[in-house]
């Protein structure tokens, strides 16, 4: 009987664990070339692009306390980047200038689903 009642949610744990590793996967396709994600080098960190995909997760959590806001803002700013937009200090936009808007190339739908990986990490 308590195979019965677990088995559901073995299932779920299972579907829930599949939709995390793809959502992983489409964040280190979308957005893993210039945020640094995965394993860290001494290359990878020569060679950023962008700041940290954990660095943009504190500041939007910084800025903003509704987590609805957090993830209108990385989807506003994914697709329509600009420099009033922009959280970190002037040295950040120096060092890597304003973010290439992402429009046609990632969807309103994937943003979202990578900001919530991103927020929960």
């Amino acid at each position: 009987m308590r195979i019965i009642l677990f088995l559901p949610l073995i299932i779920m744990t299972s579907v829930l664990l599949q939709a995390s590793g793809d959502v992983k996967d489409l964040a280190e396709e979308k957005c893993g070339s210039c945020h640094l994600m995965g394993l860290l080098t001494k290359e990878k960190i020569d060679n950023m692009k962008a700041p940290p995909y954990w660095a943009m997760s504190k500041v939007v959590k910084l800025e903003y306390t509704n987590r609805a806001d957090m993830i209108n803002f990385i989807v506003d700013y994914t697709l329509n980047p600009r420099e009033d937009k922009m959280l970190f200090p002037p040295v950040t936009k120096k060092r890597f200038g304003i973010m290439p808007s992402l429009k046609g190339k990632v969807t309103e739908d994937e943003i979202r689903q990578i900001a919530e990986y991103f927020l929960n990490k």
